[in-house]
């Protein structure tokens, strides 16, 4: 195995370590959602920490696959993705139909649209958290491509 695979594979616990978060924050989070006004201001702490854990852990799996894992998965491949900009990885990896680009900036838009939203509007929180909650397996089945796209390869 080459430093690139390496750090390819550490890259790869990360994310598995975040997507073990967010499958039992999403789990514990079942029982309450969807969210709407009423039910978002009434949520315990409990709750709340479910909401917390799964938001950080989406966001840091959406970070390090967009920093990192897309990046060294295509120096693994031989891509001179140097001083390229973010889009251009996109679409090759697109092109290797591992991911499809409207799909990435979907996730991305929602997820800004979260942070946009403040917890003094609990109608706009609720319907941002259902649509974040919502994407759970599409950013899930991203990462899932990644890797058997890197399995297969590896092989």
């Amino acid at each position: 195995m080459n430093i690139r695979e390496e750090k390819l594979q550490k890259i790869f616990n990360e994310c598995n370590k975040h997507l073990l978060r967010i499958n039992s924050a999403y789990s514990k989070m079942f029982k309450f959602m969807p969210l709407d006004k009423f039910k978002y201001t009434n949520l315990n702490d409990d709750e709340i920490e479910h909401i917390d854990q799964f938001l950080f852990r989406f966001t840091k799996l959406q970070d390090t696959m967009g920093e990192k894992l897309f990046k060294i998965l295509l120096r693994v491949l031989d891509e001179n993705i140097e001083n390229r900009p973010f889009i251009d990885i996109l679409n090759k990896l697109e092109k290797l139909e591992i991911l499809e680009v409207e799909i990435w900036r979907k996730l991305r838009d929602i997820r800004n649209e979260l942070s946009y939203n403040y917890d003094d509007d609990p109608e706009e929180m609720s319907i941002a958290l259902n649509k974040i909650y919502n994407q759970k397996e599409v950013i899930e089945n991203i990462y899932l491509n990644i890797v058997k796209y890197y399995d297969k390869i590896k092989l």
